[in-house]
């Protein structure tokens, strides 16, 4: 089994960078840290955790919804606010979609399609939820962004929380996710699982579904290990066991900038990253 460090990036295709880098900084509250030809890496000011954003071309792929990464504001009065700021900004960010609020399952939110092809969603989480077991209810911040700091949408998203996946049997991937990859259940239930890294708070949902749309290596999750040394010993020990632990395809094992890694994807063909 890995034992991974931190959950620490996510991975996410889009057509272009000049259009979708503008909905996570003005839309959604995120930095871009960095920047490169077709590359770029965005953070939010409450996360940790990092987007790095791959540019595909204009014939990347539309990604089905339930692959989307969420944001989540402070008070249930925001999400309206957002659908009208979003639907009122429609065409300046190029948005192909604006869904009306709906709750489901202690959240109240908003989806809206950027141009890359992605979905994204505002959210409001109920902390009522903690007392069901769900502890990714509480707040994902400890200094929450001010109305300065994101002026003028009537709304602020305080933390970029979570990523979502498909897999094909839950039963099958939850074992995996666990006893394969460290992760820690924190929720879910017949339809679904959430799991995270025990010391961050963000999150990934996983759904089963019957109709899969399988993702391209450039939407994948990176977890990292304590040294170099345990990403050789993960690649070695998936390359001798790994048909037998559900890895389903295994990449060479790479180094840069100091950093050894490689990327697999697993027993529902879902990507991922490991690294030092």
């Amino acid at each position: 089994m890995l034992k991974p460090v931190g959950l620490i990036n996510g991975h996410y295709e889009c057509r272009s960078l000049d259009e979708t880098l503008p909905i996570f900084t003005d839309l959604l509250a995120l930095e871009v840290m960095e920047r490169k030809e077709k590359e770029a890496i965005v953070k939010h000011p409450n996360t940790e955790w990092r987007l790095i954003v791959h540019e595909g071309g204009p014939n990347a792929a539309n990604k089905p919804h339930s692959n989307h990464y969420g944001f989540r504001v402070g008070t249930s009065k925001e999400i309206p606010k957002a659908y009208e700021y979003l639907s009122d900004h429609k065409a300046q960010y190029k948005l192909k979609s604006v869904t009306k609020p709906h709750e489901a399952h202690f959240a109240y939110s908003v989806y809206f399609k950027e141009p890359g092809g992605n979905d994204l969603e505002i959210e409001y989480y109920n902390p009522a939820a903690i007392k069901q077991g769900r502890t990714i209810a509480a707040p994902h911040w400890k200094e929450p962004l001010t109305e300065e700091q994101f002026p003028g949408r009537g709304y602020i998203p305080q933390a970029m929380t979570h990523g979502t996946l498909n897999c094909d049997d839950k039963p099958t991937n939850d074992r995996f996710l666990e006893e394969v990859l460290g992760f820690k259940m924190v929720g879910g239930g017949r339809t679904s699982t959430y799991i995270r890294h025990p010391d961050t708070p963000w999150y990934i949902v996983v759904l089963p579904t019957t109709r899969r749309e399988y993702l391209s290596p450039a939407n994948r999750f990176t977890l990292k290990v304590a040294s170099p040394e345990e990403v050789e010993d993960a690649h070695q020990g998936f390359s001798k066991n790994g048909k037998q632990i559900g890895i389903h395809e295994l990449w060479d094992m790479e180094e840069e900038n100091g950093r050894a890694f490689f990327i697999f994807s697993d027993i529902s063909k879902n990507w991922w990253e490991v690294t030092s």
